[in-house]
């Protein structure tokens, strides 16, 4: 391993240091590191939803679970980045299989729950040990190391509202006419659409934390095996070296004569004529001292400091005078304890209560918040709910017109009529202004003359029952694919809306 080559500053750090340096790592290459690890997960993502057909939840839990499998090119990549050696991606995916490999069936199996998962995977990949030998190498470089642990912990939980916030910002930039579910429904029945939507945003979302994830792990390992083999002296050393070795040639010849010396001393116990000729050597003594005393007091070999702290030595011995004043500091000392403790239990009461009250509050804000949810937009006279009742309800809404003299007396026959005569948009028309109209003027449901087809459906499923619910939510779907989109419903589709909508509602009245 060539130190003098590494391309971050070896120092002293905290294990939190070091996980910053893994993100600084992680920021200055995160092109290459994204690229690599969205080229390993696409295919495998790709595969997995092709093969779960409509029932793709598990296709994310799929997705995470391979990680072992796109994540060793990334540590792989980086382990020579920091060496000033940039291996061309192109390389690396050459590399693939023979980095994936190894112990391919512990990281997918058991060792996939690890919490230093990050930490542990340079010690196979890099240093290429299994079984005990990595238990014992991994022993030693995570003892009272728990940074690794909350890494994995903060990452999984960053990447899970990474998701939800894209799924909630896609959401919210699609038009409300064009959305085919609810936000709840986009997780629970999302649709062909909304899987779609789901594998996107779990690459996307994993592909971001990736990079920082492994990095980080990278940086503690580069951290602990700098802290136990002394990385950062052995570079100060040969920088030392380096220095001496330009300018101060002598004075390293001087260092060599110090340590001949030395080993030439070892000879004294016997009587020697050459002992004379050692004295040139021994003049230089002096000179090598002072050049050993500069070298000690480099940085690299650390400071000696004084630090002072205060220790516990026990009571000392006391007087009789001392001992009957002591007896009343004591009594005051407990008087003051028990008053102290007895607030303080009745602050922790008080804060409790605090927190239900509080809890309470909410819980009935919000209870009149959703039962009042359908008051909100209507103009002044809304809360005079005993009078004037027909006030609240439009005469069209959207170009429709939807007073009761405007619709026939049977709509579900006239739209049957409509259908089997050719005129689609007609049938789907008059159904759809007649269920508002019906809704409004007979089941009391107050609709503002704002409200979009969306805002009218779930006004509806806030005050009717299943089955008139469930007809609306069937024919707006149909109403807002023929108005925005232009798609016709099938014959028998329009067919069965106008035999269900007699079923539903039965007759308007003029």
């Amino acid at each position: 391993m060539e130190l003098d080559r590494l391309q971050i500053a070896l120092r002293r750090r905290t294990p939190w240091e070091a996980i910053d340096l893994g993100f600084v790592i992680a920021r200055r290459w995160f092109g290459p590191l994204w690229r690599l690890w969205f080229v390993g997960a696409l295919p495998v993502g790709l595969a997995l939803f092709l093969l779960g057909g409509p029932e793709s939840w598990w296709v994310g839990l799929g997705l995470w679970w391979c990680k072992p499998l796109y994540e060793p090119p990334l540590l792989f990549w980086m382990s020579r980045a920091v060496f000033a050696d940039q291996t061309p991606l192109r390389e690396v995916l050459r590399q693939w299989p023979r980095l994936v490999a190894p112990q391919l069936l512990a990281n997918l199996t058991w060792r996939r729950f690890s919490p230093v998962r990050s930490f542990s995977m340079p010690v196979a990949l890099l240093e290429g040990l299994s079984g005990r030998a990595r238990r014992e190498r991994l022993r030693l470089l995570g003892r009272n190391q728990h940074a690794a642990t909350w890494l994995t912990f903060v990452g999984m939980h960053l990447e899970t509202v990474l998701e939800l916030g894209f799924f909630v910002g896609v959401y919210a930039m699609i038009p409300e006419e064009l959305r085919w579910v609810d936000l709840d429904e986009l997780f629970s029945a999302p649709g062909r659409i909304g899987e779609w939507l789901q594998l996107i945003g779990g690459l996307l979302c994993m592909s971001v934390i990736a990079p920082f994830y492994v990095a980080a792990g990278f940086a503690l390992y580069l951290h602990r095996r700098g802290e136990l083999e002394g990385w950062d002296i052995e570079i100060r050393f040969r920088r030392t070296a380096r220095r001496l070795a330009g300018g101060e040639g002598r004075r390293a010849g001087a260092v060599l004569a110090l340590l001949a010396a030395a080993g030439l001393s070892l000879g004294t116990l016997a009587p020697s004529p050459a002992l004379a000729d050692t004295a040139d050597t021994v003049a230089d003594a002096g000179q090598a001292r002072l050049l050993i005393r500069e070298v000690l007091e480099d940085d690299a070999f650390g400071r000696r400091e004084e630090v002072g702290y205060w220790r516990y030595t026990g009571e000392r011995e006391r007087s009789d005078g001392e001992e009957d004043a002591h007896w009343l500091w004591r009594l005051i000392k407990g008087v003051l304890e028990y008053i102290g403790g007895f607030f303080k239990g009745y602050a922790a009461i008080g804060k409790l209560l605090m927190w239900a009250l509080a809890v309470l509050l909410i819980t009935y804000a919000a209870y009149r918040i959703l039962s009042n949810r359908g008051w909100f937009g209507q103009g002044p006279g809304r809360g005079q709910r005993g009078r004037g009742r027909g006030r609240g309800r439009p005469a069209q809404l959207f170009g429709l017109e939807l007073a009761p003299e405007s619709l026939p007396d049977d709509p579900a026959a006239e739209a049957r009529r409509l259908a089997q005569a050719g005129d689609a948009r007609g049938a789907l028309s008059l159904l759809y202004r007649a269920a508002l109209s019906q809704l409004m003027h007979h089941n009391r449901v107050e609709i503002p003359d704002s409200a979009t087809e969306g805002e009218c459906l779930r006004l509806v499923e806030g005050r009717r029952g299943g089955a008139e619910t469930a007809y609306f939510r069937e024919l707006t779907g149909q109403w807002l694919r023929l108005a925005y989109a232009h798609r016709l419903p099938e014959r028998e589709r329009l067919l069965g809306l106008c035999e269900r909508w007699r079923e539903v509602f039965g007759h308007v009245p003029g």
